[in-house]
């Protein structure tokens, strides 16, 4: 007699609510969408780990006989609801996704313009109504102008600085050469703009929010880089909850000696992106942040100053000096920055041509 097949539910497929008050499973693998019925969901929830058809029937009140069960499996199978065989024994996606993930991963690879009909386009200009001041900063021909295979060459991420502040004609070099304004891309309606650092669409939903605890002629605080202007509008004056924030989602998660003198906490305001792209909104402001965080690593090395992006997000936005903002901004990333000690000398590059000598 044949051992009957296990089944156990696939862990791509996930409930979210449809378009009624209806309930349906979305593979996140695929896309495809199954209605779920309840009688469904609770087969689903008995096969958090491999079942026979025999170990099912009876689980439940008003579970149909065993051959019902295993026919209704197969058809499951078949569609990609559940797993049967070998697969059935294996927990999870295999691979270190999650379906969620995969969800979004999937969903980016659907995605498109978004046809432009959505309105007004947001302004390319994020503006802090509350801000107490402005400071002006100031402007440099260029950062230090060495060879870029050079640059390229020393660029490494170092979570040890120096003791002295940060200038602040420094920080000032940085943000107007990897970050500021440059002109728009016409028609002037789409809000396009023209910066160092590439986006999707020319969106640019990024937002550079400085937390500036040593930075010398500047008061230590909150501010929020305007790359129009080139200037810096304060937000809040230092405390222990910027320190404690910078402690969760930079030093921490960079495993840091000491807290930088200046974080860069980088946000997106994602209605810029989603008002010309549908379904690949965060996929983009994802790649939209690696270039940002490159820029600014290549131009903080050339200018002689020391970098580390730093991946963890702020999921809750609970920078107090954000709190108007919590349902418009999203974390997504930051970027430490001081001067290199004495003893951060470049790490020696083993090249490509050393392995074969």
């Amino acid at each position: 007699m044949s051992q009957s097949p296990h089944y156990r539910r696939n862990p791509d497929v996930v409930p979210e609510w449809g378009t009624s008050t209806d309930m349906v499973l979305r593979n996140c693998r695929t896309g495809r969408t199954f209605s779920a019925r309840p009688a469904l969901l609770t087969l689903l929830g008995h096969l958090d780990q491999p079942r026979t058809p025999e170990e099912l029937h009876g689980l439940w009140d008003g579970s149909p006989g065993a051959e019902a069960v295993a026919a209704l499996l197969e058809k499951l199978a078949a569609a990609g609801i559940v797993r049967h065989g070998q697969a059935a024994a294996e927990h999870g996606p295999g691979d270190g996704w999650t379906p969620y993930e995969r969800a979004v991963h999937h969903q980016a690879g659907t995605g498109g313009l978004s046809g432009w009909d959505l309105g007004a386009c947001p302004s390319a200009r994020f503006r802090h109504g509350e801000a107490t001041r402005t400071i002006n900063l100031p402007e440099t021909d260029g950062p230090g102008s060495r060879p870029l295979a050079t640059v390229l060459a020393e660029r490494r991420s170092i979570r040890r600085y120096a003791p002295e502040p940060v200038p602040l004609t420094a920080l000032a070099a940085l943000l107007q050469h990897a970050a500021r304004v440059r002109g728009y891309i016409p028609p002037l309606a789409y809000q396009q703009t023209q910066r160092p650092s590439p986006s999707g669409g020319g969106r640019h939903s990024l937002e550079i929010h400085v937390l500036a605890r040593d930075v010398q002629g500047l008061e230590p605080g909150a501010y929020h880089y305007d790359p129009f202007a080139h200037a810096l509008d304060h937000l809040a004056p230092w405390s222990e909850e910027l320190a404690a924030l910078q402690h969760r989602f930079v030093a921490a998660p960079a495993a840091m000696e000491q807290p930088p003198p200046v974080s860069l906490y980088l946000t997106s305001f994602a209605a810029r992106t989603a008002w010309k792209y549908s379904r690949l909104v965060l996929a983009l402001i994802y790649r939209d942040t690696g270039c940002l965080m490159q820029t600014l690593s290549l131009t903080a090395t050339d200018l002689g100053l020391a970098a580390c992006p730093i991946g963890a997000i702020d999921a809750s936005l609970s920078a107090p000096f954000l709190t108007p903002y919590k349902d418009r901004l999203i974390h997504v990333g930051s970027l430490a920055l001081g001067l290199p000690r004495a003893d951060e000398a470049p790490t020696p590059v083993l090249r490509l041509q050393d392995l074969y000598h």
